[in-house]
């Protein structure tokens, strides 16, 4: 037995390679899945793509598919110039808690490695170009063994993308700056979106609930809001899914605590303080304010101010 060893492994390793290779063509034809078109250059085109694991969970025909379309030939920040506009390197994705934002993200993802590994793809059609790496900074967790809190384990691993990746990267951000004071997080926010899109130009989904943050598509070309909808209606709210271009201005996250169950009397005090809040706040006046627009021949964002210096 034991002079058989090497072509057991062999023999073992091509059986686990055919599984995993018919496992992925029974799915893709049971699930309606598309062959994807790999293309060279940084494009990344998703028509009607759907999340593999999401849309198994929920009753056929329930899921929304969504579109995703990201990737200048070769990145930067003059694109509006030219006709017709090229996709964006960096989409700034607002919207509702709960309203699919971060399944979004992770649908992208999945396309992305599933057509890398040669699966075909949920979607009705996809045309990809070849990632270096797929960077993913998306949750909530701490590391207490060794000290971190969640802010921290989220700074670490913001830190690791913003020092590998690459023009040819794909980068999913879900939420950034959470975890500290509102002006920290918001600074932080805009500074990591700014450099991703200028400095390193990768193809970036960054969720947010800093709606401040839709002013970057006013200020850099190759930056692009788009939002998840929903239906707003008297007494509640209607979750939409679906991704459309334009930027939020709202979180409802009052509106998902009631539906947490939250008590009345907290839901009722909490649009008190946040109309209060929203009256005074010098956030968005502040930014209104204080953002320049470059100049026609610069180039490097990092040149500009964001505040007045009264206000550092």
């Amino acid at each position: 037995m034991g002079e058989h060893t090497d072509l057991i492994r062999e023999i073992s390793r091509a059986i686990a390679a055919i599984d995993v290779l018919c496992g992925l063509a029974e799915i893709a034809v049971y699930q309606g899945y598309c062959r994807p078109e790999i293309v060279g250059g940084r494009e990344l085109k998703i028509l009607e793509g759907r999340h593999p694991v999401v849309e198994k969970s929920l009753p056929t025909g329930f899921f929304v598919p969504n579109n995703a379309h990201l990737g200048s030939e070769e990145g930067g920040l003059q694109k509006q110039k030219l006709s017709p506009p090229s996709p964006p390197d960096l989409i700034i994705l607002t919207g509702p808690n709960a309203s699919g934002k971060s399944c979004y993200l992770r649908q992208v993802g999945l396309i992305q490695l599933m057509a890398q590994i040669g699966s075909f793809v949920p979607a009705t059609s996809a045309r990809l170009s070849i990632c270096d790496r797929i960077f993913t900074r998306v949750g909530a967790v701490d590391d207490l063994a060794t000290g971190q809190s969640t802010f921290m384990v989220e700074m670490n691993e913001t830190a690791n993308i913003l020092n590998h990746a690459t023009p040819k990267s794909l980068v999913l951000l879900d939420e950034i700056g959470r975890g500290t004071a509102t002006f920290d997080g918001l600074s932080i926010a805009w500074s990591v979106a700014e450099y991703l899109a200028t400095t390193i130009k990768a193809r970036t989904i960054f969720a947010t609930h800093y709606h401040e943050l839709n002013e970057l598509a006013s200020i850099l070309g190759n930056v692009a809001n788009y939002q998840v909808t929903v239906k707003e209606l008297p007494d509640k709210i209607i979750f939409l899914h679906q991704v459309q271009p334009g930027g939020a201005d709202k979180s409802y996250g009052i509106e998902a605590g009631r539906l947490a169950g939250l008590p009345d009397v907290v839901i009722k005090r909490a649009k008190q303080v946040m109309r209060q809040i929203e009256k005074h706040s010098k956030i968005a006046m502040g930014l209104r304010k204080g953002i320049q627009k470059p100049p026609a021949n610069t180039t490097n964002i990092q040149q500009l101010n964001i505040f007045d210096d009264d206000q550092e």
